[in-house]
């Protein structure tokens, strides 16, 4: 059974965040805990002004539960899900990450607001963080994204095939085994194709096809000067659906994320984006 972690705080872009993991779990059967962090002093980490005041934790968990009735009037097969609702103390990106240390989630999901001219301001403080901290995958996903899992055709997974990144990799068939997908294995190499490495395309593409016979998958490099850019370009020309990393302190995602950098290709793509940990 895979289990879900919704961090709520009532805002928008987080109710969107239940409608696409609803559908998810809908069609990969499991259960989703919806988590709220509860705390009477002001929290100067996050201020969502699309978020309701909520002034107990009595109140919080009717709010919750209004949710849950929500997700099971709106799926079709609710005897496959099951529902938990979770009210904690404390801000959320202290709490979300030492919850999930004990309920193990295989996915969290979060998300995105529309606007911001930064990183931070367009995923929030508390997602930022919880991306940050969490050993668990996380998923951002855009204000006013629309899932539809017959439409979950193609799927982006940035690696490194010298560090064969095989642990998110398995995660990721895990989670989207389900759906008539294709991953598409990429690497950015910015010195051109004839630069790259055929063998280390070779033994990973072997991999690939030995370990997982029956999950569509294509290898390949994608190359440019501007890696976001380049990056950018695959995702609008392959139709990518979803766009999955694993995110390292020395990789270049570790590096878009920081609070200062503007938002590049996670948020210009306007698809979810699944970062895994190492």
């Amino acid at each position: 059974m895979i289990k879900f972690l919704i961090p709520v705080n009532f805002a928008t872009h987080t109710l969107n965040a239940i409608e696409y993991c609803s559908a998810l779990a809908e069609h990969l059967g499991g259960e989703i805990t919806l988590l709220y962090c509860y705390t009477d002093l002001l929290s100067g980490s996050e201020n969502e002004e699309s978020a309701p005041d909520i002034l107990s934790k009595d109140e919080a968990l009717t709010e919750l539960d209004k949710l849950k009735t929500s997700i099971f009037h709106k799926i079709q097969h609710n005897g496959q899900i099951q529902i938990n609702l979770k009210v904690l103390d404390g801000y959320p990106e202290d709490t979300i990450p030492l919850f999930c240390e004990k309920y193990q989630p295989e996915l969290i999901v979060m998300g995105t607001k529309s606007k911001g001219e930064t990183i931070k301001e367009l995923l929030g403080s508390v997602t930022l963080d919880v991306i940050k901290k969490s050993t668990f995958p996380v998923m951002v996903v855009p204000n006013n994204y629309i899932f539809n899992p017959q439409q979950l055709t193609n799927i982006l997974f940035i690696t490194d095939f010298a560090k064969c990144q095989y642990a998110s990799l398995h995660k990721l068939v895990q989670l989207v085994g389900a759906f008539k997908t294709r991953i598409h294995n990429v690497q950015y190499c910015p010195s051109g194709k004839e630069k790259v490495d055929a063998e280390q395309l070779k033994e990973y593409s072997e991999y690939c096809k030995t370990t997982y016979r029956n999950q569509n998958m294509i290898c390949d490099y994608i190359c440019g000067q501007d890696m976001l850019a380049a990056s950018n370009e695959y995702i609008l020309n392959n139709h990518i659906d979803l766009m999955a990393i694993t995110r390292n302190k020395r990789n270049f995602i570790a590096k878009m994320i920081h609070p200062g950098q503007t938002r590049k290709i996670l948020f210009n793509a306007e698809i979810p984006t699944l970062f895994f940990q190492q």
